[in-house]
């Protein structure tokens, strides 16, 4: 199943903001057996968002999940964008709009002003449906364009965060079916990743479906420090850990046989 993400922002670009936002996404994703394909960042500019959706859905992902662009400022234009990239006009949206109102009253703030920039928010592309945000004011939304389910959840953290736990993840979860995924970190020292490099692509070829990974972690007294990362995705979990238990058994047995010493083996979460 294949999941895209598209982050819209000016400050992840700059480097003002950092982009935890995917990172979060990919990790979700990862905890139930998926890999994030591609991550596409973009300016708050109408053409660069719509032309980058339509880039991503010549891919044809089963999810496309935009996270920022929400809000009621002139740069939050991602729903326009949206709309634009999918030929679609934009409306306000009644539902959205109530969820806009409850948010107030929820705050004590039933008699705020809908101003202009409030009734932004629920201005969606025709035929989206907003989703609750529990956590803010800005609705989340979900469109359907041919075979891909769009997702857009707003950029700040607590609402992206609550919305995909909510809506997105769960929806996710059942186009996937159930899926078990275990996995192993090794510790080692006195082994180059250069060196680590064949034994990993061995493993490769004997687990094809496996993610196995080498992260060097420097030299310290002339002697390198690395990490192996080993995941297993399977239909239950007693499949997906008796593979990465053979995967791990693999790699310390040839790793030790080329001088390592190992520090440790942990179950990662």
């Amino acid at each position: 199943m294949r999941v895209e993400l598209l982050t819209v922002g000016k400050e992840l670009l700059i480097g003002r903001t950092l982009n935890t936002n995917a990172q979060w996404i990919g990790r979700r994703l990862a905890r139930v057996g998926l890999v994030m394909k591609v991550v596409t960042t973009v300016d708050d500019d109408l053409d660069e968002i719509s032309s980058a959706l339509r880039e991503i859905l010549r891919r044809k992902p089963d999810f496309l999940i935009t996270v920022g662009g929400l809000g009621p400022t002139p740069d939050d234009m991602t729903l326009e964008g949206v709309a634009q990239g999918l030929h679609l006009r934009t409306k306000l949206n009644s539902q959205a709009l109530s969820m806009i109102k409850e948010h107030y009253v929820r705050r004590g703030l039933a008699a705020i002003e809908l101003t202009p920039a409030r009734r932004k928010m629920a201005v969606l592309p025709l035929g989206a449906l907003p989703v609750p945000n529990d956590a803010g004011t800005a609705p989340g939304v979900r469109l359907v364009a041919g075979q891909t389910v769009i997702f857009s959840l707003p950029g700040v953290p607590s609402e992206m965060r609550s919305i995909y736990r909510g809506s997105v993840e769960p929806e996710v979860k059942r186009k996937l079916g159930p899926l078990a995924r275990k996995t192993f970190r090794i510790k080692m020292t006195g082994l180059m990743e250069s060196a680590m490099a064949p034994l990993i692509s061995r493993e490769l070829k004997r687990h094809p479906g496996a993610y196995i990974k080498s992260h060097p972690r420097g030299i310290e007294d002339g002697v390198s420090k690395i990490e192996v990362d080993v995941a297993v995705v399977a239909r239950d979990m007693k499949a997906a850990r008796n593979e990465a238990l053979r995967i791990v058994e693999e790699i310390v047995e040839a790793s030790t046989a080329a001088g390592a010493t190992i520090k440790s083996r942990s179950d990662e979460p």
